[in-house]
């Protein structure tokens, strides 16, 4: 849960900077990309290395308290495995499936949380993924020398391949590019996320009316209506209660765990409700339909595991076919799992410890490899769960004290910042999300318009914090109208209006563009290498048509946000109410790293010369 719900328990105290110091001494050593391979990884190991065993203490010293974030995190990584499950099995008429999904899922936290480099990274199934394996699975189905038979076996060696390259890329320390990904590239990825959540929701809901196959034209449109009003209902009480901590009902520690639970206690309450309407007796076919999971060691499932003996079926021409996709899958987990390891170690959340994106690049090579071998979808680092793993370990299992003078030690975070940079909660979270894969009787409970209405609530998630979404409204809002006290984002007075229209628009056309793209048949399987030509172009082309003034507050490469100072050097700073985020997150749709605090003063000097400067560009226009 979060920090606001963290319990306070163990008495730690606060180890002053020079102690710090000689504990966590990291190499700092300069890597580049494409010169001196492999010290990316070497460097990374050094650093992480002789931290290891107190990432284990760590999670052990916080007793029984470690179980609030582990399974805070377990909740909001098997909601999603569920979803990508039931979709695989219909895109893949079931071919991969829930136990597929909640297995590679598992697996691959385990290697995380022992092996990874930055064990606060959380990994699982994506939802590109999912449109990649859907493509595939269409060519192999149209492909006469392969067919549905050899889909996995193909899938396999895509998988193989995928994994070789991303060993070449962390030993050329190409990781090293991380740091260039900037709003641009970000937002319009994590917006075109949203709108294939919402798309796939749609696509779910339409196949409802279709359902059961068995009954009427009557019953299937009744099982249509009621899964729309089902997950309808379970995107807004979601909402509602995840917004708990606002309520004056009840006490603070049960708002907070209503509040960090609000999405599984919805899956509960809404599956209780779909039994209100029920199939007739006598037939075989459900109202409404439930989800369809197999037993783990059921043939359909267990066939899977022996992907690896059909390799050699795979003909050397679709081998050579393999390299495409691997191309793009391993640009999309470049991307993706580089971003979700930087959210989940931003400046904001003050850590002690070293990153490591080198290794945690090779390390799920390693996986997709392993994952490939056993006929099963890759995961890769996962947003949104990877900054609440980070951010709901805030406090956990700390207090602290004052030191020997009786004050706060200098510099010192303040009480409930520290995070639990631990390896524990991770493991114990993918340990849930294994045993999970023997429960298939509880989750076969489950109507499917639940997964269906959870696509929806991440479509919903992805957008607040988004400046991108933010300045989309620009064009319809007028800025002038706004009453006293109601605020905007920094950038609204310090960037020209016209500058961040420009901006905006050339973003949208991108996107609209990247979107269309996922709708051109096989070629829409190029997505992800359109989202990765996103960074040079923001590097080479954006800075010839904006000026540096409006691009440090658009789209600046290491500042990405914006934060104006309240009143003096000193004074507390306060979050745009825009980019604060939503719940318990801080937005799913931010894309955040570090933050350029701006005084009132220099902000309104700012204002004033743009505004100064519009004047006399209109008085030099006057005839």
């Amino acid at each position: 849960m979060t920090s606001e719900a963290a319990v306070d328990v163990v008495s730690v105290s606060v180890p002053t900077e020079e102690s710090e110091e000689k504990s966590m001494v990291a190499d700092e050593s300069e890597v580049q990309a494409f010169v001196s391979l492999g010290k990316g990884i070497a460097k990374d190991f050094r650093n992480r290395w002789p931290l290891y065993g107190d990432d284990w203490r760590q999670g052990f010293g916080a007793g029984v308290h470690i179980f609030a974030p582990a399974t805070y995190i377990f909740f909001a990584s098997v909601l999603p495995a569920l979803t990508f499950g039931e979709q695989f099995r219909v895109q893949t008429e079931g071919q991969f499936s829930i136990p597929h999904i909640i297995c590679a899922t598992a697996m691959g936290g385990f290697i995380q949380s022992i092996l990874g480099g930055q064990p606060l990274l959380i990994v699982g199934i994506a939802g590109p993924v999912v449109m990649l394996y859907q493509y595939l699975f269409n060519y192999c189905k149209e492909a006469e020398d392969l067919g549905v038979e050899l889909f996995r076996p193909f899938c396999s060696w895509v998988l193989i391949i995928t994994g070789g390259l991303h060993f070449v890329i962390a030993f050329v320390n190409a990781s090293e590019y991380v740091h260039s990904f900037t709003r641009f590239a970000g937002e319009t990825f994590g917006s075109l996320i949203g709108i294939l959540f919402f798309q796939a929701a749609v696509k779910g809901l339409q196949l409802e009316f279709e359902a059961p196959a068995e009954a009427s034209l009557a019953y299937r449109q009744v099982n249509g209506v009621w899964s729309i009003f089902l997950a309808l209902a379970y995107v807004m009480l979601t909402v509602w209660l995840m917004q708990a901590r606002s309520w004056h009902v009840a006490n603070p520690a049960v708002r907070a765990v209503v509040a960090d639970y609000g999405a599984t206690i919805a899956v509960v309450f809404i599956t209780v409700l779909s039994y209100a309407v029920r199939a007739p007796s006598g037939v075989d076919w459900q109202l409404p339909m439930r989800v369809s999971c197999k037993q783990v060691y059921d043939p359909e499932v267990t066939e899977s595991w022996n992907t690896i003996s059909k390799l050699g079926q795979v003909p050397a021409s679709q081998i050579g076919v393999a390299i495409i996709p691997a191309v793009i899958l391993t640009t999309l987990f470049f991307f993706d799992h580089n971003v979700s390891s930087q959210l989940a170690q931003t400046e904001e959340f003050k850590l002690k410890k070293p990153p490591a994106y080198h290794w945690d690049f090779a390390l799920v090579g390693l996986i997709t490899l392993l994952m490939g071998l056993l006929g099963m979808p890759p995961p890769n680092g996962a947003i949104p769960q990877s900054p609440m793993h980070t951010r709901c370990l805030q406090g956990v299992g700390q207090k602290l004290e004052p030191n020997s003078t009786g004050e706060g030690a200098p510099g010192a975070p303040k009480r409930g910042e520290v995070v639990l940079e631990n390896r524990l909660s991770n493991f114990i979270q993918s340990l849930l999300v294994g045993l999970c894969m023997f429960l298939s009787p509880v989750i076969r409970l489950m109507p499917r318009a639940v997964l269906w209405g959870y696509f929806i609530f991440m479509a919903v998630q992805s957008f607040p914090g988004n400046q991108f979404i933010h300045r989309v409204t620009l064009f319809v809002m007028d800025v002038k109208s706004l009453r006293a006290g109601e605020s905007q984002p920094a950038y609204v007075e310090l960037v020209p209006m016209s500058d961040t229209l420009k901006f905006t628009a050339m973003q949208l056309g991108v996107l609209l563009v990247v979107y269309a793209v996922t709708w051109a048949g096989i070629y829409g399987i190029s997505f992800p290498l359109l989202i990765m030509l996103l960074v040079p172009f923001r590097q080479y082309v954006l800075v010839r048509l904006f000026p540096a003034s409006s691009l440090i507050h658009l789209d600046c490469a290491p500042d990405v946000e914006l934060k104006v100072e309240a009143d003096m050097e000193n004074a507390d700073h306060q979050s745009d109410e825009w980019s604060g985020g939503s719940f318990s997150l801080g937005g799913s749709g931010a894309f955040v790293q570090h933050k350029t605090l701006v005084t009132e003063s220099e902000a309104r000097r700012l204002s004033m010369e743009r505004r100064m400067s519009m004047e006399r560009k209109n008085k030099a226009a006057t005839p």
